[in-house]
């Protein structure tokens, strides 16, 4: 089984047509300014597009975090179980209502997968940048 995460994003409003199934991506995050930290970032979209490039049916656990670059892997934003059956795709989204980060710096969106309990395994990740607004302070609350 090799289920692949074809694409991943995170951007302010994310739309995805129910007809077909296309995506529309407004304001696509890759540096959010705070003038503050810790801060919160506002409400943003997380998708992302996963593929079965084979006949054969296979269930896995999809799984949507966000991890401060230096950091420990973050708590899940998304976690469920889908069944492909055959070369299908499945389209995952999530609102992340607010994003506390703590300082500055790298941080990026990670889909991960697991098979009958195995490991996770991280299959692709976005990055995008928190940086201080400018002339901006580093110590209170924003």
């Amino acid at each position: 089984m090799s289920i692949t995460c074809d694409w991943l994003v995170a951007s302010q409003i994310a739309i995805v047509d129910k007809l077909n199934g296309r995506a529309t991506l407004v304001h696509v995050l890759e540096t959010v300014t705070a003038p503050r930290f810790p801060a919160q970032v506002p409400t943003f979209h997380v998708v992302a597009t996963w593929h079965n490039p084979t006949e054969m049916v296979a269930t896995a656990r999809l799984r949507l975090r966000i991890d401060e670059a230096a950091g420990e892997p973050g708590a899940a934003l998304l976690d469920e179980e889908v069944t492909f059956v055959g070369k299908t795709s499945h389209r995952s989204i999530c609102i992340v209502q607010s994003l506390t980060v703590l300082r500055p710096g790298l941080y990026r969106v990670v889909a991960s997968r697991q098979y009958n309990g195995e490991p996770w395994a991280d299959v692709a990740s976005f990055p995008f940048h928190v940086a201080p607004s400018a002339g901006a302070g580093s110590t209170a609350q924003a």
